[in-house]
């Protein structure tokens, strides 16, 4: 019973003229808007690489001096974007594109591309992931809304309660039937998608499960919206009123849960404005925590300790170079009291993040944005998994340099020199993205979201059979 259900609904749904004309113009959005997407995200990828070749040899050409100086020169680095991002930019247009690494001090990313946007931008963007998250179902709602009850006002509904089908069957059918209709429409989009990628970018393999792995989720999101509008149609006694609720769901879930969850977010985990985050990394530098002392009271007691070490009498008369080992002290404890901060700022994100979810009542879409978002490693984690690895890299060049200061100097003179076959013996900035499991790791609650919004509204679907009368 249900297959000829489910077929008999495939069909009327393919049949359906607005199906085909809903469906041709989203395909034809959705294309423009990945063209366009493929070919930004090309264009920038060529950007950073060679920008990031250009600065490297610009550090690598530098002049004779001090090593200590050329540190100072600093060498940027960029953070290579996944495939999948031309699918969702995710956090890209709101974060800095390049990252300046230099001594004594942790940058943030600079060169924000919102920063030039003009204020109604900020609110408007579409883009290739609103196409999947926003107007997919809205499709849907227009395409289903009816489902049920319509049969209800043409009369068929009693027909088939009185030939003796299953209410469950019927309205199960009914889901299988549409999306395996929404299916069909949607496979050229996909070819298309597949296709551009291929054409443009190297895939890996976790490239591929990035992209399979979104697919699958965005069809249990496409599944709730289905679900969810059969559930009302069947339960409500006009398509008016069915078409009224379910659009005030996809506005809820799109739009407004979005901006209630940030609102929330930023009420209840404030971050620090600028000033006042450089203003605590001073302060705690200058005076100490833990009980570490002031900066001058660490100074004296680094002194003492290394000349004793080194059983001399005065810092002239050390053997190695005091100037790059007193430098070398501060900027360790001076890293530790970075981290902490950018530790706690990052974390006050992730916690922002986690809060805004309090709005994922109004619908699943807040989840669905976020796994987006993560599987095309344009998220937080992953941007904070690239930071990490910077300042690593940070610390291995700026302690080599302080490494040739030392050693090529004594006491307190600062006569050490470096050349261009010491520049360019420093490596590259290597960085691969993490896997996808990484992904998975950090987008755990919102899994758990969409799937508990899958058993609501597959638990609605079978209350609304059982409720369901001519």
């Amino acid at each position: 019973m249900i297959t000829a259900i489910v077929r008999k609904e495939f069909i009327a749904t393919v049949r359906d003229g607005r199906l085909l004309t809903l469906g041709c113009s989203l395909l034809l959005i959705f294309i423009g808007f990945l063209l366009a997407s493929t070919f930004q995200l090309q264009q920038l990828r060529q950007e950073k690489e060679s920008v990031g070749i250009t600065a490297k040899e610009q550090w690598n050409t530098q002049s004779v001096k001090n090593p200590h100086a050329a540190a100072h020169y600093g060498i940027y680095v960029f953070k290579p974007d996944l495939p999948v991002a031309a699918l969702d930019s995710g956090l890209r247009p709101f974060i800095g594109q390049s990252l300046w690494l230099e001594p004594h001090k942790r940058n943030l990313e600079r060169f924000n591309p919102s920063a030039d946007d003009i204020l109604a931008n900020r609110f408007g963007q579409t883009t290739t992931s609103f196409v999947l998250y926003a107007l997919l179902p809205l499709l849907i709602v227009a395409l289903t809304f009816n489902s049920v009850s319509q049969e209800r006002e043409r009369g068929t509904l009693r027909m088939l309660h009185s030939l003796g089908v299953n209410a469950t069957a019927l309205v199960f059918g009914k889901l299988l039937g549409l999306l395996a209709a929404f299916s069909l429409v949607l496979s050229p989009a996909l070819i298309v998608a597949l296709i551009l990628l291929q054409q443009n970018f190297t895939l890996s393999v976790d490239d591929v499960l990035r992209l399979a792995l979104l697919l699958l989720l965005f069809l249990v999101y496409y599944t709730i919206f289905v679900a969810i509008a059969i559930a009302a149609s069947a339960y409500f006694k006009t398509s008016r009123v069915t078409l009224f609720c379910l659009l005030a769901f996809w506005l809820g879930g799109v739009f407004i849960a979005p901006r209630l969850g940030a609102v929330a977010a930023q009420s209840l985990a404030p971050n620090p404005d600028a000033k006042q985050f450089w203003a605590a990394i001073k302060q705690d530098i200058d005076q100490g925590i833990n009980g570490d002392g002031s900066h001058e009271q660490r100074e004296k007691a680094f002194e003492a300790q290394l000349l004793a070490q080194y059983n001399v009498s005065r810092k002239e008369d050390l053997p190695v170079g005091f100037v790059s080992l007193n430098r070398q002290f501060n900027d360790g404890y001076s890293v530790r009291i970075h981290a902490l901060h950018f530790d706690r700022l990052r974390d006050n994100f992730t916690l922002q993040q986690h809060l805004t979810h309090l709005a994922s009542w109004l619908g699943p879409s807040l989840a669905i944005r976020s796994l987006s978002m993560s599987l095309a490693g344009m998220d937080l984690a992953h941007q904070r998994h690239f930071e990490d690895a910077a300042e690593e890299y940070r610390h291995y060049f700026i302690n080599l340099t302080e490494d040739w200061d030392r050693g090529r100097s004594h006491g307190t003179e600062r006569g050490a020199k470096g050349e261009e076959a010491d520049w360019r013996s420093v490596k590259d900035f290597d960085y691969n993205a993490p896997d996808l499991l990484f992904a998975l790791h950090n987008v755990r609650l919102d899994i758990v979201v969409l799937l508990l919004w899958l058993t609501l509204a597959l638990t609605l679907l079978t209350l609304s059979a059982k409720r369901l009368t001519p």
